[in-house]
């Protein structure tokens, strides 16, 4: 397992009259970059965690319709190989023909373990009629909630240092009585994958039915 990591960008030719609006994919993962122009360089910080090896493609955004597919400039395959590289993409035929990139990007060894924060959780439904009490559990620490009705976003900032794919669980506390156990909302696996995501919590059954909540947490590399 391998980091890849996205520092620099140089546009040597646009696809475009003008500028590019440009994104990669790698790994399963689409990453949106700068616009660019001609002869500009801008620092990037993207980052995916793989294994084996992997193409890193290049494209130019068209809004990806049915009459104007987005642009494949070219591809590079990058492997788990450890140090810096110049990663070069012209494009030799189809819509972008004549764009011509420099990424350069590095590869180290995958950290061992990763920091899982909560930025901030929203509530579209509340299990209970008045107001939900919440607690989430990951890897084996509870942390509290701030307490929600309809509607309302609230700011987090519990942080949790892991690795492997452990669950994070949202619950509903009603003081875990033998008579009234916690009610479960939903979970979701965590993986070490760098980024953002929106995680949605929709109880399908039991006590919590029909709360519904979203997160929005980021994943970065560990200490």
């Amino acid at each position: 397992m391998a980091r890849l990591i996205l520092t620099s960008i140089t546009c040597i030719k646009t696809a475009e009259t003008f500028h590019d609006e440009l994104y990669v994919t790698f790994n399963g993962t689409k990453r949106s970059l700068p616009s660019m122009t001609e002869g500009q360089t801008k620092p990037l910080a993207q980052e995916f965690i793989f294994t084996g090896a992997a193409v890193l493609n290049l494209f130019e955004n068209d809004g990806n319709h049915w009459y104007d597919r987005d642009d494949f400039i070219a591809g590079q395959m990058v492997t788990t190989a450890a140090g810096d590289r110049a990663l070069e993409f012209r494009s030799t035929s189809g819509q972008a023909i004549g764009a011509h990139y420099i990424i350069n990007a590095s590869v180290d060894p995958a950290p061992t373990s990763a920091i899982l924060r909560l930025n901030s959780i929203t509530c579209k439904e509340t299990a209970e009629s008045f107001t939900d009490e919440l607690y989430v559990t990951f890897n084996g620490t509870k942390r509290s909630l701030p307490n929600m009705d309809n509607g309302q976003t609230k700011t987090l900032g519990q942080e949790f240092v892991f690795s492997g794919s452990p669950l994070l669980s949202l619950f509903e506390n009603d003081g875990d009585h033998w008579y009234d156990r916690d009610d479960f909302i939903a979970g979701h696996t965590i993986t070490r994958a760098p980024g953002d995501r929106t995680l949605t919590f929709k109880a399908t059954g039991g006590n919590a039915e029909p709360a519904h909540y979203e997160m929005s947490v980021n994943v970065r590399p560990g200490p």
